[in-house]
């Protein structure tokens, strides 16, 4: 347990919450610019480097309305390099899209990165944390936060 704080303690970007650990959220703001999206794949990858426990994600983009064709490859490029991890701690990532547009683009990032993961998407964020923390449990984490 403390060596997933002292983990945690490197999860620092103004999108990511933490509170619900081992269940991370990433909230995505309506209008991100490269640097931005940049920066939120930078701290995930030096988090990987150290988390070495079971998680999951909750990807909210139901404030996103577009991505641009560079941010989705960013991302894409970000997905492959933070693959190590995904493929031995992450349990499943639910992503909250409430635009059919953003499905599509999921779709491409997906595309150009498959995920090699649990997924699924969902339009309503308390859905996807519920799924979210019943992959943890399915895998066999038995304590998770309360709300």
């Amino acid at each position: 347990m403390h060596a997933r704080q002292a983990e945690d303690a490197r999860l620092v970007h103004p999108w990511i919450d933490v509170t619900h650990a081992p269940v991370y959220v990433m909230r995505f703001p309506a209008g991100a610019s490269d640097q931005e999206l940049a920066s939120l794949c930078e701290t995930r990858e030096r988090w990987a480097q150290h988390a070495q426990h079971p998680c999951a994600w909750v990807a909210d983009m139901s404030l996103v309305r577009s991505m641009p064709p560079t941010q989705r490859k960013l991302f894409a490029d970000h997905l492959k390099r933070f693959e190590f991890h995904d493929i031995t701690y992450n349990r499943g990532s639910a992503i909250v899209v409430t635009n059919a547009m953003i499905k599509g683009l999921l779709t491409a990032v997906f595309w150009l990165a498959p995920p090699k993961f649990p997924n699924q998407a969902f339009d309503d964020f308390d859905k996807g944390m519920a799924w979210a923390k019943s992959q943890l449990q399915k895998s066999g984490v038995q304590r998770l936060p309360t709300e």
